[in-house]
């Protein structure tokens, strides 16, 4: 795996995918055994956040990534950075800025999501 090919998955495929609210798409990006791991400590499995998708209406009108450093390790890839997200979940905006970690591996024939986890940014 390479720098160019997490960066490529993660911009287009990932991100494309949460912008065009593509669950089917997220759920060929996120490996089965996938763990998400939100700013509040709270743990959601691939089942459960493709379900909370499904169950809340959430579009993304924006999403930034700064100071994004990839770095890879055989078959694993591991993207890090500050990320601004807009978004409208159930009818209500909100903006967020969080420090992320998103841990890629290149399993099944194709590259999967298989962590991501977030911060919040100090203020």
């Amino acid at each position: 795996m390479t720098k160019e090919e997490v960066r490529r998955v993660h911009h287009e495929d990932f991100y494309g995918a949460l912008r065009g609210n593509d669950l089917e798409k997220l759920s060929r990006i996120y490996s089965d055994d996938y763990i998400l791991v939100r700013p509040d400590g709270s743990v959601f499995s691939k089942a459960q956040i493709l379900d909370d998708l499904k169950t809340h209406s959430m579009s993304f009108k924006s999403i930034e990534l700064t100071n994004e450093k990839i770095r890879t390790f055989g078959s694993v890839g591991i993207l890090t950075g500050d990320s601004t997200i807009t978004a409208l979940r159930d009818g209500i905006a909100s903006k967020s800025a969080f420090r992320l970690v998103a841990v890629y591996s290149e399993q099944n024939d194709r590259i999967e999501l298989v962590h991501f986890q977030s911060s919040p940014l100090p203020a």
